[in-house]
């Protein structure tokens, strides 16, 4: 038998997840996957062994750790010994894009500075000040706005913490120069890529309309992607002529994570994060390396607010290490267990998270034989996805991929269920145009102009969904609409010129001029 101490944050977590329980069970239209699953089991491991190591500090170098091997990869990739991930740039780590690169790099940052705070020696202080300056160059090779203002605020909060000095009035100083700081950093930062700033403006001004519908429980955990572009589309019908029109992108992401709990958990799910993280910064011991959890944990709280870490594995698993890290003032009781207990927990934990990272790689490894050039490959892959279709549904963008597929390959009907499908779970704007392909093919025509008018709403900035319409409306012989649509076709701006956009727009000129032509020799016989 042993003792098992149990602190505030574990009883809180506790909670937080029965509720999350409950709302999943009540609120989810599909049945729970092995993924998500290996997803929460990685964290509650993850928390547990953080909790079990006695020494702090080996944690604290381990993240660093995690960071050089970042850093390493990401140099390769700049100077092009590495290829990147995404094909848009050039640095990104082991991410799929430079932003979570540079909320990583931000927080690892500010935990070498908070280890460099509380070391005496001139050895450890002057390594760590040296990868200090190495990290603070990968941060700004990942050129990432979210990760300038983790690094920002997650130093600032060191700074307060560490702070010695005990002049009130210099303090003060002190505390408004830094504030002022932060605040001309942010407006710059803003200015810096202001399109996108706005985009994400949007985004949030649209969750927000999410929220309003289901204010209490949300609409689900897991439900945002399935969801937010209906919103979106919304937004746009009943505001046509907004500034955000040309900003506006298929968006499976809130780009803040209390808004994505906002619209999933409703109220309920605000109150109990925002417990926790009071009970984080009340309950802490003052030992010397909860200072740098804690301004770890500022610092990828900060990056939460403005990107997707919770949907990234490695930053997830930070906030999992930072949360087990963190040590508390007193206990608030005990409870006693078998001394083996906590062994099969992990040991449960661990062979979950390798069955689900075992089946997700499978899975992604046959969605990318879809496009193989061996038929026999193709059969063996639609086949194994056939078989697993309610792993396929938790995977959003591996679904979004298969159903490109389908409409490309497979037969009219099998692909419409595909594609109908997928829209419930990650709709596009280029999704509901393929869905309008297929109904125009099966000559459904009303059910193929709801969906093109649904792509239009979704992205009034596309061309393609106006295109579509345009021919539709030409088909049907609906002078008045076609004309409408075409000049609405004629003045979208393109963001990146193409051949084919232009091809496009070349089309509509000649058929809108080839139609007045028409109407002003009817008009002339008569």
């Amino acid at each position: 038998m042993q003792k098992v101490n149990c602190n505030i944050l574990d009883f809180l977590l506790l909670c937080y997840s029965l509720m999350a329980g409950f709302n999943f069970y009540f609120t989810h239209q599909n049945r729970l996957c092995l993924f998500e699953v290996a997803k929460w089991s990685t964290f509650l491991l993850c928390y547990i062994v953080a909790r079990k190591i006695s020494h702090k500090e080996r944690i604290l170098w381990g993240i660093i750790f995690l960071g050089m091997v970042e850093g390493i990869i990401a140099i390769f990739q700049k100077t092009h010994w590495l290829n990147s991930v995404h094909h848009d740039f050039n640095v990104t780590g082991t991410f799929s894009n430079p932003g979570p690169l540079g909320g990583f790099m931000g927080a690892t940052i500010t935990i070498i500075l908070g280890l460099y705070l509380t070391k005496k020696c001139f050895i450890p202080k002057w390594a760590l000040f040296t990868i200090f300056i190495l990290f603070c160059f990968i941060l700004l090779l990942a050129d990432s706005r979210a990760g300038f203002l983790s690094t920002l605020f997650g130093m600032a909060t060191l700074c307060c913490l560490f702070k010695k000095m005990k002049v009130e009035s210099f303090v003060l100083i002190k505390s408004v120069s830094l504030f002022l700081f932060m605040i001309l950093f942010i407006i710059s930062i803003y200015y810096y890529k202001k399109d996108s700033a706005d985009g994400r403006l949007l985004i949030w001004r649209v969750s927000i309309d999410m929220i309003a519908d289901a204010p209490l429980v949300g609409h689900g955990i897991g439900t945002f992607e399935n969801k937010y572009m209906y919103y979106q589309a919304q937004y746009f019908e009943s505001h046509p002529y907004s500034k955000y029109e040309k900003l506006a992108d298929n968006i499976v992401y809130p780009y803040n994570e209390f808004l994505r709990i906002g619209v999933e958990q409703g109220i309920i799910g605000i109150i109990f994060i925002l417990c926790i993280i009071a009970s984080i910064f009340k309950y802490t011991s003052k030992e010397k390396y909860n200072k740098v959890y804690l301004g770890g944990f500022v610092s990828l709280l900060t990056f939460s607010m403005f990107s997707y870490p919770f949907n990234v594995l490695l930053l997830w698993l930070l906030g999992s290490l930072l949360l087990g890290g963190i040590q508390y003032q007193k206990n608030i009781y005990a409870l006693t267990k078998y001394k083996f207990q906590s062994s099969w927990i992990i040991i449960v934990c661990l062979v979950l998270s390798i069955k689900g990272g075992h089946d997700y790689y499978n899975l992604k490894l046959n969605v990318r034989k879809l496009y193989s050039e061996s038929l026999q490959k193709r059969k063996v892959a639609e086949a194994y996805i056939e078989r697993c279709q309610v792993c396929l549904q938790s995977t959003p963008h591996l679904l979004d991929v298969y159903a490109q597929y389908s409409f490309l390959q497979l037969p009219a009907t099998k692909s419409l269920l595909i594609l109908k499908q997928a829209s419930t779970i990650i709709p596009s704007s280029e999704l509901y145009c393929d869905l309008g392909d297929v109904y125009k093919e099966q000559k459904q025509i009303d059910k193929a102009m709801e969906c093109y008018i649904l792509a239009k709403n979704m992205l009034p900035n596309r061309l393609l969904p106006k295109y579509k319409l345009f021919c539709l409306y030409r088909e049907q012989r609906d002078s008045i609409k076609m004309y409408k649509i075409g000049q609405e076709a004629l003045l979208t701006e393109i963001k990146i010129t193409s051949t084919k956009a232009l091809r496009i727009k070349k089309e509509i000129k000649r058929s809108l001029s080839q139609r007045c032509d028409k109407i002003w020799q009817c008009a002339l016989e008569k």
